[in-house]
């Protein structure tokens, strides 16, 4: 019985400093940001649906002590985790994503032409009826990747792995694939270069 009663009032203690912390940041955060001279938001392609915010108990009281941890932008440096990312069909042509890691994300419908991948890593990614066009694969690592009926045309694939994915339907009209590792990829009905063989 003690013993029940000492966990219900841990539990209850630790809820109760989780929430004056959060309330405590929230509170920093506004005091600084009311200071600040307003600055016309830049232009992204995340919209408001794509984000959740975590409930904030208002009945808890604020501590002077409460450390405050600064917010930080995210910026898509190189050599960024994006693995495991949902932008089905999103516009990614502004992103900047050299070096990325990939690995595992769903991009199926998405429209990456012209974007700069080179050193990416989207092994086991899923770029389904993706566009492609121009875009640079130099030494991207696309292992296990589907990318079916893709458009990867005029792309820069050289040095590229494809190794087990899945280019069915692909067209790679154009694409440069100089050292490109095409083993034990599915090229079935996918549109090669002139002069290369998909068999």
């Amino acid at each position: 019985m003690y013993q029940q009663q000492r966990q219900g009032l841990l539990f209850t203690l630790s809820a109760v400093l989780t929430g004056a912390t959060l309330l405590a940041g929230v509170g920093v955060y506004i005091a600084l940001k009311s200071g600040e001279t307003p600055v016309a938001a830049p232009d992204t392609s995340v919209t408001r649906s794509d984000m959740t915010q975590a409930p904030v108990d208002t009945l808890v009281p604020l501590l002077a002590d409460t450390p405050v941890v600064p917010i930080q932008k995210q910026q898509n440096e190189l050599g960024k985790n994006l693995g495991g990312v949902n932008w089905k069909g999103k516009d990614l042509r502004t992103l900047k994503l050299r070096h990325a890691n990939l690995g595992g994300a769903n991009l199926a419908n998405t429209d990456l032409s012209g974007v700069d991948l080179s050193g990416a890593i989207l092994s086991g990614a899923n770029l389904a009826n993706a566009k492609l066009t121009g875009v640079n694969l130099s030494n991207a690592n696309l292992s296990g990747a589907n990318l079916d009926n893709t458009k990867l045309d005029n792309a820069n694939l050289s040095g590229a792995d494809f190794r087990g994915a899945n280019l069915d339907d692909a067209n790679l009209e154009g694409a440069i694939l100089k050292s490109t590792i095409l083993e034990g990829a599915n090229l079935s009905g996918a549109i090669m270069p002139q002069g290369v063989n998909s068999r």
